[in-house]
């Protein structure tokens, strides 16, 4: 770190300037402020006696502090320039955030006194640029000229010194300078100047200042500036030299002209002249790099002669002065959005324009003016509205319950952002969830639990998943939980991003796929039993046959034929239902309405229905057209309509519904075998008594009946299932005890006519 050296004169001017861009602030060797500018005041709503001591971190958002006070410490410690972006936090509820710079600074006798920095608003830069919060620090170093030092000599030779110049030059006392030559405090390179202008002197000719390297007595240099004019002293002429150490003020003059060329943002000065014109006299090389020019081509111009020049318009060149005088008459700064051309590049700009007094008490002659390019940062802006709205579209989106929290501390874990499933699935207002902390949402165990898999995800430094329950009163739901940790730059895990969803769904999910797989091996079982157990059949009842020609009419055995005939034939229809369900494949692709399948369906099934019972028809208007066979749909309700009926002996109801609904790109739908798309969902439902869990997920199995002896064979709902999966559709079941239960068939929408015929026509 390179120490500054201001002198304690420097300082306090420096501080008095009220209206200095930036706050500034000084600190001891320990960080402790020991005083503040006007400007921080207004930035943090603090007091100067407020930011005393470490006071100043009152004004720090409570978030940043501990960040600040970390920064702070290293920057002591490591001897390194500090730099950092951060939150201030006034009283008044408002943020702004800004950016700190200090370095170290050394008193006169080169000693180490503390810290100097400045704090920069860069609320409007941390706003447009999401992720971007680099900014250079702008402020002016302004320091006044020190108290002159007053010097006689004649010939050369040093008859009077005043105090200031013992001082200045390090002297232990005015004897140590006096009857010396000039020339022996002047550095070797300036020796012919200084006899030029003594010559000079002696012609009687003015001379004005000129800067100069002296040689102080401790043997440091010093870079002067001197002003000689002819005097008397004792009576006879010599030479009376005023001298003023101009050696801070050259360092800072470098150091503000490295800053203030280093800064992103474009700068200027103008004067105003003689004439009331206000001139360029300074721009950076932001400016020139965004007006694509040399410092020449502007320095020293007027607006109106930037206007004849070809860079801007009359109109923006009026307004430009305007604003200028503005400024300099009401002695505060400006601020202006504005919008032109600059040599026929359109610009979009924030302008803001300080008048100077010079001097200090004077009028304002001088303006510093900056501009920000709003382009960008709109740009920005929309960028970021597009992203947000993006985001938010697949959070509240979802089926999936999607929350964040963010770690405030070791164990402290607070919600950020809940959607309206988490909420759903919480059984909670989304304002009793978001900006609460994990243990005000969740009860006490449920929060250690959830804290401890926050605290794993961390450790793990990846995604993890697993199982857990969700419970309310009256409320229970396995969910399955998935957690992604956020590090920050520093390493630190500052973020988690967690998602649920219902286990149940995943169940039933692996489920289905579990029944299509083992419908798939039981098919080609069953039908290579069937099409055995078929031969044998044959045989029996042609040899059955062949006895009842040989027996005579009257033969008692004839009884006993017909018995085992009958037999034989429950056997064959037996296999016919086994081969079905064995090959389950469609006959015929036939357009057809779903809607006159369930008519016919009812009117059948109606005449085998009580009057206990009501059926009752509810179906969407709109297209109901399926790709299929009639038969085996009609088959596949009429199975679903009769156990309904079986399963209400005492009467109820039996409501058949026809709706659609999009199936999307979900791994649960996918595992049955559904692409996304479009599908018509008809369900069945009844008011009967229900099915047991435990008999729930073996419905579907081949052979598996809940109905006496004699009344099932067990292949009618496998059969179903079977034929809905040949159609591409799927086939699911809902039931509780007690509470009857629903079948539910989804099968594609058919598409337009004229993509069946560009089907057909493709070979």
């Amino acid at each position: 770190m390179t120490d500054q050296n201001p002198t304690a004169a420097g300082l306090d001017a420096l501080f008095a300037i009220d209206r200095f861009p930036v706050g500034i602030f000084e600190t001891d060797l320990r960080g402790a402020c020991l005083r503040v500018n006007h400007r921080w005041t207004t930035l943090t709503g603090q007091t100067p006696q407020q930011a005393l001591g470490y006071g100043y971190l009152d004004a720090v958002h409570p978030e940043d502090r501990p960040r600040l006070i970390e920064a702070t410490r290293q920057h002591i410690e490591s001897d390194r320039p500090l730099r950092i972006e951060y939150r201030i936090l006034r009283s008044d509820g408002a943020q702004r955030w800004v950016l700190a710079q200090a370095v170290a600074f050394t008193d006169a006798a080169g000693t180490r006194a503390g810290y100097l920095g400045t704090v920069t608003d860069i609320t409007d830069r941390v706003r447009a640029e999401t992720a971007l919060r680099e900014n250079e620090e702008h402020y002016r170093s302004l320091i006044e000229l020190n108290p002159e030092a007053v010097a006689v000599h004649r010939r050369g030779q040093v008859l009077y010194v005043n105090p200031a110049a013992v001082h200045l030059m390090r002297a232990a006392s005015a004897e140590e300078l006096l009857g010396r030559q000039v020339l022996e405090f002047v550095h070797p390179n300036f020796h012919e100047l200084v006899r030029e202008r003594q010559r000079r002197l002696f012609a009687g000719e003015a001379v004005g200042p000129a800067e100069m390297d002296f040689i102080r007595c401790d043997g440091t240099i010093a870079r002067v500036e001197t002003v000689g004019a002819p005097t008397l002293f004792g009576g006879e002429p010599a030479t009376q030299l005023w001298i003023r150490d101009v050696t801070e003020q050259r360092k800072i003059e470098a150091l503000h002209r490295a800053v203030v060329e280093s800064v992103r943002d474009p700068m200027w000065l103008v004067d105003l002249d003689d004439a009331g014109e206000w001139r360029l006299v300074f721009v950076n090389a932001a400016y020139c790099r965004g007006a694509r020019i040399a410092p020449a081509d502007v320095i020293g111009k007027s607006s109106r002669e930037l206007a004849a020049a070809g860079y801007l318009s009359e109109e923006q060149a009026s307004e430009r002065e305007a604003l200028y005088r503005e400024a300099a008459a009401t002695g505060r700064t400006v601020e202006r959005e504005m919008r032109g051309e600059w040599k026929g590049r359109p610009f979009h700009i924030m302008t803001s324009l300080t008048p100077v007094a010079d001097p200090p008490d004077g009028p304002y002659r001088r303006i510093v003016g900056w501009s920000r390019d709003l382009g960008r940062r709109l740009e920005s802006e929309r960028r970021l509205a597009e992203s947000e709205a993006t985001y938010r579209a697949v959070v509240e989106g979802t089926s999936d319950a999607i929350w964040v929290v963010d770690k405030e501390d070791e164990s402290t874990y607070r919600v950020v952002l809940a959607n309206a499933r988490t909420a759903e699935m919480l059984r909670m207002p989304i304002s009793d969830i978001v900006g609460k902390r994990v243990e005000e949402v969740l009860p006490d165990e449920a929060a250690r639990r959830a804290i401890e898999r926050y605290r794993q995800a961390e450790q793990a430094g990846t995604a993890i998943e697993y199982e857990n329950v969700i419970e309310r009163p009256g409320h229970r739901r396995e969910v399955v939980t998935h957690l992604t940790p956020i590090f920050d730059d520093t390493g630190r895990c500052a973020r988690i991003i967690g998602s649920a969803r219902d286990a149940a769904e995943r169940r039933k999910a692996e489920l289905a796929n579990l029944q299509a797989q083992k419908l798939e091996s039981l098919g080609v079982l069953a039908g290579g039993i069937a099409h055995d157990f078929n031969n044998l059949l044959t045989t029996i009842l042609g040899n059955l046959f062949l006895v009842r020609t040989e027996l005579p009419a009257d033969s008692p055995l004839r009884t006993y034929l017909d018995d085992a005939a009958i037999a034989a034939e429950r056997g064959a229809e037996l296999v016919r239902r086994l081969l079905a369900f064995s090959r389950p494949g469609i006959a015929s692709r036939d357009r057809l309405s779903l809607d006159r399948v369930i008519d016919e369906t009812v009117a059948l099934v109606r005449r085998t229905l009580t009057p206990a019972i009501d059926l009752r028809v509810r179906t969407d208007p709109g297209d109901d057209t399926v790709i299929g066979e009639f038969s085996a749909l009609q088959q596949v309700l009429l199975n679903l309509l009769l156990n309904a009926r079986d399963a209400m002996p005492e009467g109820g109801s039996i409501v058949i519904a026809r709706t659609t609904r999009t199936i999307g790109a979900d791994p649960a739908w996918a595992r049955r075998g559904l692409h996304p798309g479009r599908y018509h969902e008809v369900t069945v439902s009844d008011t009967g008594s229900g099915i047991p869990p435990e008999l729930l997920s073996r419905i579907f199995d081949p052979f598996f009946t809940t109905k006496g002896v004699g009344k099932g064979t067990g292949l009618g709902l496998s059969t179903a299932l079977s034929v809905v999966r040949a159609h591409g559709g799927w086939l699911e079941a809902e039931s509780e005890p007690g509470r009857g239960a629903t079948f539910r068939i989804l099968l594609p929408l058919a598409p337009p006519p004229s993509a069946d015929r560009d089907a057909e026509a493709r070979p």
